[in-house]
């Protein structure tokens, strides 16, 4: 009988530490086999997952014993969250332990975007000396705009602000009287676009927020703006995006998530030979450090649930 199934990587102290006082099923890639997930979850307590599990209606019918869902790492849309609220299923979470990941993720492609120098090593390599095309800009003193205040958008400001950057934010959840507003200061949307020299998108892919940044809006960016989307896939018009970077009017664009992911070579196929573009598969919020922290708040937090 199996308590306890991890159905994407997870960092091995964390497994070991289940591994002692339940049966525990670790299988890094059954969140990408709906089939065999439904096999062995029926007598689970509990279902620990990434952003690839996808638990669902028919999945939670299966699992009959199931009383809590660990989510390790930043929070996605793959729950259904009234189908394990209707269950009885608890939901645990851990998105401030990737805060810091996330902050670094969106300042380093930031300060390489806006300096542009860091694209010229086949130049440099051929026996060029293009000094002349890479005198780029400092970000100290430029504005970052953050579109979503989560922990990651926050550790993004504390960095920015010890780089010399005025941070501003939009956020369409937080109180005004939340401590987050306490050093950022606080926008509506538009004026937002307008003002950011930088421009980090953080927002879930929640239904309301699925194109929120299409061509209207990004129209209104700053000619020279640079945008980093680490948020939701689909939130950000990608072929808009595209299209600026290839006429010249935005400096650079990063992108950790997209409308289709994997991203598939049709659909990445609107990114051949655009310039100053950073293409990441979901990575911002993971590193060794993130990985190590998330997966042991997620047993302690599991461990709670579970009464052990």
């Amino acid at each position: 009988m199996v308590d306890i199934v991890i159905s994407e990587f997870m960092h091995k102290n964390a497994v070991a530490d289940l591994s002692r006082d339940f049966e525990v099923l670790y299988e890094p890639t059954l969140g990408m086999d709906p089939p065999g997930l439904t096999k062995v979850i029926r007598q689970a307590k509990a279902l620990l997952i990434r952003d690839r599990t996808v638990v669902d209606i028919p999945l939670l019918a299966k699992a009959a014993d199931l009383r809590v869902i660990g989510q390790i790492g930043a929070v996605s849309d793959n729950i259904d969250l009234l189908g394990c609220e209707a269950r009885g299923v608890s939901i645990v979470r851990s998105p401030d332990m990737m805060a810091d990941a996330i902050g670094e993720y969106v300042i380093a492609s930031a300060m390489i975007l806006v300096r542009g120098a860091f694209f010229s090593a086949r130049d440099v390599m051929a026996g060029k000396w293009p000094r002349g095309h890479l005198v780029g800009r400092e970000i100290g003193g430029r504005t970052l705009g953050l579109v979503g205040l989560d922990f990651g958008a926050r550790a993004a400001a504390t960095r920015a602000r010890a780089l010399g950057m005025r941070v501003i934010a939009w956020d369409p959840f937080l109180k005004p009287t939340h401590p987050a507003w306490s050093d950022i200061e606080r926008v509506e949307f538009e004026p937002l676009l307008a003002e950011a020299d930088v421009v980090s998108v953080h927002l879930p892919a929640r239904p309301e927020f699925i194109g929120k940044l299409g061509t209207t809006a990004l129209s209104r960016l700053k000619s020279g703006a640079v945008l980093i989307s680490v948020g939701g896939g689909g939130i950000v018009d990608e072929a808009a995006v595209a299209n600026m970077l290839s006429i010249d009017r935005l400096r650079g664009a990063a992108f950790d998530g997209f409308e289709t992911e994997p991203l598939t070579f049709e659909a990445g196929s609107i990114f051949a030979a655009v310039p100053n573009l950073l293409l990441t598969p979901r990575i911002a919020d993971l590193t060794l450090e993130s990985h190590h922290r998330s997966s042991a708040a997620i047993v302690a937090k599991v461990r709670g649930a579970l009464n052990l």
